[in-house]
């Protein structure tokens, strides 16, 4: 008897499904949250962020009234879901400024904004040196501030009176010690190189001293050069100069080899912890170099929600003004391709060193490697990355060398003038130096 087949029909795709709980299927998807507090009291010669310096106290206030106001209305759009908040960042600028009572009103509006917190949310803060106190860090570690980040930058205090540094060396001793009776465990020094008369010996003694002060985490951040920064005018018009490419290079090696040698682990391209002291480095970070879910509320605070990127306007009044009459604060924006996309968590994974095939594949449905199979083998060949198993990974000489690895995925697209309506974000300009320090390359 011949064999007689039942033509197939289909009413849905995929035919694979699970029995899952209610509570699993539709729990809300984990988001950060990053939160502008663009106050300083000085302009640093190098910084390219939105603040504004000789504010009152009065002003900080409506600032804060509005900000608190923008982030009661996030619900109102319906173009996301609901979050569960996985971490909090508040950054800036100078987010040490305020009152305790006014970042701890913050972190309250978020709560109530976002009812859904992970049981172990982390809440992180920015300080200068200049503005801790005491009787602050006990207030907002008691209302569940958990990482404090303290913005050293150098231990000379000939390099931070020519940065325009806000603080001495005196506030830095005086703050970490009251840092350490405040109850913080997770704690973290910034330290910034190269900076215009930095050299090596002081490079390596501010690194010596981060490192006996005992933080949890280090990190080692290399310069970067923005348009509208005294650093970029000074190196336009030839005035000053930074050191030599190679001392770059040395002073990011020495840094990497005394965090290392001290018990810290490699984190990100510029971030260390040290594990008995911090089982991570920074939870918000995650989220923000792996392209996670991060919502951004405040002067110029730039969000990533799935394929949407946007970024609020930079100007106070507009902001304080947009606020007072419910309209939005966006800027511009843009929805991503999938294959912008993919080249942002490639690129921005890669600050963290590593980034998952498993996690790519789960993402997009592609292999890695059927999409970027040459950027992979050229930087595998270069000796600046190694694929192997589950992921591709930055090898020491490909963290050294970070900024060249993410070239290697910039598109001609990526890299061409602004047509009229688009605006040019989020890319620095090349640093050129004479053709006789270019013995590295960064």
């Amino acid at each position: 008897m011949a064999e007689q087949y039942i033509r197939r029909n289909i009413h849905t795709y995929p035919f694979k499904y699970r029995y899952l709980s209610a509570a699993e299927f539709f729990a809300p998807d984990k988001a950060s949250i990053y939160i502008h507090i663009p106050f300083c009291e000085t302009k640093c010669h190098f910084c390219d962020y939105v603040v504004y310096t000789g504010t009152t106290s009065d002003a900080r206030g409506v600032y804060v009234d509005a900000l608190c106001q923008e982030i009661s209305r996030f619900p109102q759009n319906r173009a996301f879901p609901g979050f569960t908040i996985d971490s909090i960042y508040v950054g800036g600028g100078t987010p040490g400024l305020l009152t305790g009572k006014q970042l701890i009103k913050i972190l309250q509006t978020c709560r109530d904004t976002f009812p859904e917190f992970t049981s172990d949310c982390e809440v992180a803060v920015e300080f200068d040196p200049a503005c801790v106190e005491e009787e602050k860090l006990a207030e907002i570690h008691a209302a569940g501030f958990t990482r404090f980040s303290m913005g050293v930058q150098s231990f000379s205090p000939q390099i931070l009176k020519q940065n325009n540094r806000p603080h001495n060396l005196d506030d830095v001793y005086k703050a970490w010690e009251m840092v350490q009776k405040s109850g913080f465990t997770h704690t973290n020094i910034d330290l910034i190189y190269p900076l215009i008369d930095l050299d090596m010996e002081t490079w390596e003694s501010s690194v010596h001293e981060a490192v006996r002060l005992g933080p949890a985490c280090i990190t080692a951040y290399p310069l970067e050069v923005w348009k509208n920064t005294a650093y970029h005018h000074w190196l336009a018009k030839n005035k000053k100069q930074l050191p030599p490419a190679q001392i770059e290079v040395d002073m990011c090696r020495a840094a990497l080899d005394i965090m290392e040698d001290a018990g810290y682990r490699r984190w990100s391209t510029t971030g260390y912890y040290h594990p008995e002291r911090s089982s991570h480095y920074c939870r918000f970070l995650d989220y923000y170099w792996r392209s996670w879910p991060m919502i951004g509320f405040g002067v110029s605070a730039k969000s990533v929600i799935y394929n949407r990127v946007y970024t609020n306007i930079r100007s106070m009044k507009d902001y304080l003004q947009r606020i007072a009459d419910g309209e939005s604060v966006m800027d511009f924006a843009t929805n991503m391709s999938k294959r912008q996309e993919m080249l942002r968590v490639m690129i921005r994974g890669l600050k963290v060193c590593e980034v998952s095939k498993v996690d790519f594949y789960d993402r997009f449905g592609v292999e890695m490697e059927t999409i970027f199979a040459k950027e992979i083998n050229d930087l595998v060949a270069r000796g600046f990355l190694i694929n192997e198993g589950d992921r591709v990974y930055l090898t020491r000489e490909g963290q050294v060398f970070s900024s060249n690895v993410y070239e290697e995925f910039y598109t001609e697209d990526d890299l061409r003038e602004p047509e009229e309506g688009e605006v040019q974000f989020g890319i620095s300009d090349l640093v050129l130096r004479s053709s006789s320090t270019q013995s590295a390359t960064l």
